[in-house]
Parts: structure tokens; C-alpha cells; sequence
């Protein structure tokens, strides 16, 4: 698995396309929300232009395939740090914390 720590470079973001970038963005990551390649998405409560996402994709290749279709990623727009990681236990009432 992999939790990817996701911050925006606001600088680098063209003037009067913040909006509709960020509108892209959304799309982007509800589709591989939805195809299951993420399992958690949400931002940062603390930091400002910045989020998660976690993905039980099978390599950190894979992950970067998933990555490069994100409209902040061409141009150089928003930093990613990918983490490998294993899940040494789940909470059964994980899914009670959606939104919060």
C-alpha cells in the first residue's frame, strides 16, 4: 500500500485557472476513487493546498501511472511524496470517520 502526501506549489498555479484546475483535480481523483484505486482521499485540516491519498496499487510504478493523469502534476504544479506502507491493522468502524 501507498499514502501519498500531496502539496500544491500555489506560485506556479497560471493566474485565473486555479478553479478550474482544482475542478479537474476533483474529477481526477473521484474517478480513481471510484475505480478503486484509492482507498482514502481527503485534505489536510492544518495545511492549506495540500492532501492524502491512500492506494493499495500493486507498485509505486502503478502509483506514478495514476499520478501523471493529474492536472497538477504536468507542469510541475504540485509536489508528491509517495510512501510505501503496510497495513498492520484496519478499524472495523473505519468508515464511521468519512467527513470528519
Amino acid at each position: 500500500m501507498f499514502i501519498i502526501n500531496q502539496t500544491l506549489k500555489p506560485e506556479k498555479i497560471p493566474a485565473g485557472r486555479g478553479e478550474e484546475l482544482f475542478k479537474k483535480h476533483i474529477e481526477w481523483f473521484t474517478r480513481h476513487f471510484e475505480k478503486g484505486n484509492f482507498l482514502l482521499v481527503g485534505p489536510y485540516t492544518d495545511k492549506e493546498t495540500a492532501g492524502i491519498m491512500i492506494t493499495a496499487a500493486p507498485t509505486r510504478e502503478a502509483v506514478e501511472e495514476i499520478l501523471k493523469e493529474d492536472v497538477y502534476y504536468e507542469g510541475g504544479l504540485a509536489d508528491y511524496e509517495i510512501r510505501a506502507f503496510k497495513a498492520g491493522k484496519i478499524a472495523g468502524n473505519f468508515s464511521d470517520y468519512e467527513g470528519k
